[in-house]
């Protein structure tokens, strides 16, 4: 009889234990939550900053404005305030109206003269490469994001080719064989963005057995399509060498990320290029 007791007793015991234990995790799991809906105070390009203001100066024109955010949706370089040590910085690139400032934007003087107030990072170089609006995510793409670069190319013998219009939009077509899309740089910085001037060109034609281009090369900045879209990008030497090669023998493409995006190199096959 007591021991029947003592077991009841027991998981009762238990029963409460575990109810307070699952209790106590929804309470923590909830504020969790409740904290990553929780506003911050951001700081938002009121309107267009040109390149080389100082984050002083553009406070104090009103060019900055406070905005509150879910702390989820904030990344975590963003800059909330400006303080002292940060107002004598000055924006590396133009940074457009509605733009989260964001603290790699921000260089000091000497670093903008050195670059023409292009803020590389040390031991980066930087590459323009140039883009159809959709492969440059409908113009999201912005100073101080990060990208995952991709690149489609054929493996038989057979042709892709690309052109820009002036709205931007690209227009693709194939010949026969294997086209494959693969991921090249699992995740860079921007540096800049910008338009391409108008020149009337095509774009290229890429074939299994080298790069053929007809007309101006949408490679070449100079001479890329109208309509075309302009990103500058912090890179390695040997990522600045495959920037190059996929943007004269392929089709770039880029993703917008995000800092719990997940990128990386597709499992189960070789990489385009090896490290």
């Amino acid at each position: 009889m007591k021991r029947r007791v003592l077991t009841v007793a027991l998981a009762i015991l238990l029963a409460v234990l575990g109810t307070a234990g699952v209790l106590a995790y929804v309470h923590k799991a909830d504020s969790r939550a409740l904290d990553a809906m929780k506003p911050v105070s951001v700081l938002v390009a009121q309107g267009q900053i040109p390149a080389g203001t100082s984050a002083g100066s553009a406070q104090q024109q009103g060019l900055l404005r406070s905005e509150r955010l879910p702390a989820a949706s904030v990344p975590p370089n963003a800059v909330r305030s400006i303080t002292p040590a940060l107002g004598s910085l000055v924006l590396s690139a133009q940074v457009p109206s509605g733009q989260l400032l964001l603290r790699p934007m921000l260089v000091t003087s000497a670093q903008a003269t050195a670059t023409g107030a292009l803020a590389i990072p040390r031991g980066m170089v930087a590459v323009t490469i140039p883009l159809c609006l959709p492969e440059a995510v409908a113009d999201y793409v912005q100073p101080g994001s990060q990208v995952a670069v991709f690149d489609t190319y054929p493996t038989k013998k057979s042709s892709l080719q690309e052109t820009c219009n002036q709205s931007g939009q690209s227009h693709q077509a194939q010949g026969l064989g294997a086209i494959i899309t693969r991921i090249v740089l699992p995740r860079v910085l921007v540096l800049a963005t910008g338009q391409a001037a108008a020149s009337g060109t095509t774009g290229a034609s890429t074939t299994a057995t080298g790069s053929a281009f007809s007309g101006n090369s949408q490679a070449d900045p100079a001479s890329a399509p109208s309509g075309a879209v302009l990103v500058t990008l912090a890179v390695s030497q040997a990522n600045a060498e495959r920037l190059i090669m996929i943007t004269r023998a392929g089709l770039p493409y880029l993703a917008l990320l995000t800092s719990s995006s997940q990128t990386g190199f597709d499992t189960g096959l070789q990489p385009l290029f090896q490290h």
